[in-house]
């Protein structure tokens, strides 16, 4: 019955969880919890799920909360009493019975967790505010299933596995799907930041945090600028010391730039047995593996390399979806693959410095975004103009890249809308590619809602810089950045713990002007005057690559038989989600040499290895 079920689907999650596995269920209230656990804080005592001492509530929790010590003396002050010597797990169940809905806000760490509440026969669920751990809702015969994982869910009995078109129109133009949505129409996604009340009738999120850009320095007269690097340097310190915390050795992932090598410095600061792990490739352009290895020697680390060639590449693309259960257009999840499987020959946790460039302003689109900023200031009919003659224009020229052309191809867009149009492929065009049966369910655009489900709770006074930062933080970092590094990572069974994310730095960061995360054209700018003098400026200031890969000239090589047999146009025909003449286009342009057609062809390729993998035929 529901024990079997449960115990069926949690085993699909075993990558997740090797090390331990419990299922709990109440057949008379027609639910059961499943856990698989990775051992990382009391080893023994943190068996899941894991009960209050009354029994009448029950817990099943991904993740790690950092400040569970604090509040554990704080719950024993109020009288509850634990069982376990130090489980961060057994601080949710007594948070929600003291406080209710208000736990998740009181909570420093990467979260989902569900509590069963015997009493009030409800399901508390939550995700942290970034959205480092992800959380699944099906709506199923009878009522809801929720997991980790959307591969967790495809098993259940009777579940609808109808693609959401909305959903694939947003992956395609977007490289990623939003919340609440999924690829399936009926499962969505708890969105980042929010908490919701589940029964067999009902499923209600609601947000318990917005990004605000309220803080000190934006009140009255402008804070100090060395009171804001001495409090970054504070707040990023107690961080990366809280997440040092765990019964087993913690490494880094270092790339060579800022980020990394800032957290490598402060890991230093606190232990003298630092392990680095870093990737390059065969690719001269894009190996950068030189990078981290001098900032490895600078901040004298134990540091391991591999090197990932194309043949391994090869392999690993159906894997990619395996691990990535719903379709997502980062390439560099091969790359962060092949990394957390290495790092994990060495070590269970593990550092990375996600979330800077959202919050510092790191990345080329915020540049573009100002610059596009600039065209929105004038009247609309020169906005249109602009925005018509840089649609006929090419989107490369030769090498170079258009950057300020693709920002004047949405000049009469919002920033959001602006910000999702600059990072995806098909800028918002992608409708000619589907099918015109697919394309008549349709109506309006992709963006209709998107940039104000984004913005949602930002007040409206905020510049065009904050909006933008917003975005990214619920759309890109969210969506796209936590989602490839948490499904990489748990797919090789290794914790990935993300620094910059503390909500204590988020929110501080929220409340540093624009002008000292982007200035003039430095990125970072508050990071790099905390990180100044103490890594040298060769990796500090080099340009930002991220994890590119050299995935078109792959494309053209070894994966070429791959794109020719998913994208034919007998096999686009069969599955009738896409229309055959418009891939057979984009496949030739590319594999002619005629036009970099590989962000494109990527999204593709992965679209219907995904099909294939989850939805068979």
């Amino acid at each position: 019955g529901l024990e079997r079920l449960a115990a069926e689907l949690t085993n699909t999650l075993e990558h997740r969880g090797p090390d331990d596995f419990g299922v709990e269920a109440f057949p008379e209230d027609g639910v059961a919890l499943g856990m698989r656990r990775l051992s990382i804080l009391d080893l023994e005592g943190g068996h899941q799920p894991m009960w209050d001492e009354e029994r009448r509530r029950c817990v099943v929790f991904n993740g790690e909360i950092y400040n569970f010590a604090e509040l554990r003396r704080e719950l024993e002050r109020a009288g509850h009493r634990f069982a376990t010597d130090h489980s961060d797990t057994e601080v949710l169940v007594h948070g929600y019975e003291e406080w209710g809905a208000g736990l998740a806000e009181r909570l420093n760490g990467m979260f989902a967790f569900a509590v069963w509440d015997r009493d009030r026969r409800e399901l508390f669920v939550a995700r942290d505010r970034a959205g480092e751990k992800p959380l699944y809702v099906a709506s199923v015969p009878g009522g809801y299933a929720l997991a980790s994982e959307l591969k967790a869910l495809l098993p259940y009995p009777g579940l609808d596995r109808g693609l959401d078109l909305r959903a694939v129109e947003q992956y395609l133009d977007f490289g990623y799907v939003l919340a609440p949505r999924t690829i399936l129409a009926h499962v969505r996604k708890l969105p980042a930041g929010c908490h919701a009340v589940v029964t067999q009738e009902r499923y209600e999120p609601q947000r318990y945090w917005t990004p605000r850009f309220d803080g000190a320095s934006r009140n009255g007269e402008a804070a100090d600028e060395r009171e804001l690097v001495e409090e970054l340097d504070r707040l990023l310190d107690d961080s990366i010391r809280m997440r040092m915390v765990a019964d087993v050795p913690v490494g880094l992932l270092l790339s060579g730039g800022v980020d990394s090598t800032t957290v490598g410095w402060y890991m230093r600061r606190h232990s003298d047995d630092v392990h680095s792990f870093s990737i390059g490739f065969e690719e001269q352009g894009y190996d950068e593996s030189r990078y981290s290895a001098l900032a490895a020697e600078h901040l004298g680390t134990t540091h391991h390399l591999e090197v990932l060639s194309q043949e391994r590449a090869r392999e690993l693309v159906p894997r990619i979806a395996e691990i990535l259960d719903e379709p997502m257009g980062d390439q560099s999840i091969f790359p962060t693959y092949l990394l957390s499987e290495m790092t994990r020959k060495g070590v269970k946790v593990a550092l990375g410095g996600d979330g800077s460039d959202e919050l510092l302003m790191g990345y080329e689109a915020y540049v573009a975004l100002r610059l596009s900023g600039r065209l929105t200031a004038l009247p609309m009919p020169a906005r249109r103009a602009v925005s018509a003659l840089a649609r006929r224009l090419p989107l490369r020229v030769g090498p170079v890249a258009l950057r300020g052309v693709r920002s004047a191809r949405v000049a009469t867009r919002g920033t959001a809308d602006r910000l999702l149009t600059y990072m995806g492929p098909f800028k918002g065009d992608s409708r000619m590619l589907l099918a015109p049966e697919a394309a008549a369910e349709l109506s309006g655009s992709v963006f209709d809602g998107v940039g104000q489900g984004l913005l949602e709770g930002v007040p409206a006074s905020v510049t065009a810089d904050d909006e933008a930062i917003a975005a990214f933080v619920r759309g890109y970092l969210a969506e796209d950045i936590l989602v490839k590094t948490d499904r990489a990572s748990m797919a090789a069974s290794l914790e990935l713990r993300a620094p910059f994310l503390d909500p204590r730095l988020i929110d501080f960061l929220l409340s540093v002007p624009p002008e000292l995360k982007l200035r003039g054209g430095t990125r970072k700018y508050l990071l790099r005057r905390v990180m100044a003098g103490r890594i040298p400026s060769e990796f500090a200031d080099r340009p930002k690559r991220g994890f590119d890969v050299p995935l078109s000239a792959w494309l053209r090589d070894s994966l070429a038989p791959l794109v020719r047999d998913l994208l034919s146009p007998e096999r686009v025909a069969r599955v009738g989600l896409l229309r055959p003449d418009a891939v057979d286009r984009l496949v030739r342009e590319h594999l002619d040499g005629r036009v970099d057609r590989g962000h494109e062809l990527w999204l593709l390729v992965q679209l219907e290895l995904w099909r294939e993998r989850w939805l068979g035929a």
